[in-house]
């Protein structure tokens, strides 16, 4: 029996299976990444894209999630004292305990979670967040033909918010060994910022980032600030793929990224593009990320 609140769409040959937001008994209650649509499993004929990757479940953990996840920003942080409340998107307001600076790594306490509602048939879900005063939020995960997977956007502001959102890409592919075969692909030339100078990947600019050795348990890189060498903001268009197993997801959206980060650690490597939104009251930001699967 299923420990954690789900669904699952689609077909047998062509399945995604998401955990929903529950407070108490949810299989992911940390207060980074957004709580709407956390995926357990993402299969195309039978061959596993996302499963998990940390090597035990525990749900308050910032970083407990798999696939795609979406973290938004935060806001109101600065100008709240400690004990004030501060506005994490997808999650609800949360409580800033002291003086600290914000950490997305660290376990707040949710203030207010706001109400949700859901709706889902055959090979769709749309999870809708409402924070009275703040927002109104749906997320919208859609299945089309094999390995084709939307994932939908809409956030209207009740109050000015200014803030950035992007989707860190937990795929596992099937493999839990990062090594020569795993890159993630442009269709243009890239420059970033690495943390320091690997000798696991490959230097940028290039068109893709792949490595050169595999990663072991503990071993971890870092690359920031990614963007297009020609256009700013930069086309969201890229490919991760792991040649061992031939299975790729190709991920575009009519949205640009503003800045990308690259990190990777023995079990997954992530492409992490930041898109940057402004809203006065009454607007609305929407974006839309198409997932491209095959084997």
């Amino acid at each position: 029996m299923e420990k954690y609140p789900s669904l699952c769409l689609g077909l047998p040959s062509w399945r995604v299976k998401l955990y929903l937001p529950d407070l108490q008994n949810g299989y992911y209650r940390g207060t980074r990444f957004d709580h709407a649509g956390v995926f357990a499993s993402v299969r195309l004929f039978g061959k596993e894209f996302c499963a998990p990757w940390l090597e035990a479940c525990d749900p308050l953990r910032h970083d407990n999630v798999q696939g795609p996840a979406e973290e938004w920003g935060v806001a109101g942080f600065d100008a709240a004292a400690p004990g004030g409340t501060f506005l994490k998107i997808g999650v609800g307001l949360l409580e800033r305990p002291d003086e600290q600076p914000y950490d997305h790594f660290r376990l707040y306490r949710i203030a207010d979670p706001g109400r949700r509602e859901l709706r889902h048939d055959g090979t769709s879900v749309t999870m809708r967040h409402i924070l009275d005063g703040y927002y109104d939020y749906t997320k919208t995960i859609r299945l089309g033909r094999l390995g084709e997977m939307d994932i939908l956007h809409s956030l209207t502001a009740f109050t000015p918010l200014r803030s950035d959102v992007y989707n860190h890409n937990f795929f596992t592919l099937g493999s839990y060994s990062i090594r020569p075969g795993r890159e993630v692909r442009f269709p243009y030339p890239v420059t970033g910022s690495w943390r320091e100078d690997y000798t696991s990947v490959n230097a940028l600019p290039a068109t893709e980032i792949g490595f050169l050795k595999p990663l072991r348990k503990g071993n971890t890189v870092f690359c920031g600030g990614i963007h297009s060498a020609f256009d700013d903001p930069s086309p969201y268009a890229f490919t991760i793929r792991h040649e061992g197993t031939g299975q790729t997801v190709e991920v575009s959206s009519p949205t640009p990224f503003h800045r990308a980060n690259f990190w990777a650690n023995h079990r997954v490597a992530c492409i992490e593009p930041f898109v940057e939104f402004a809203l006065s009251p009454g607007e609305t930001f929407t974006q839309e990320i198409r997932y491209g699967l095959s084997i």
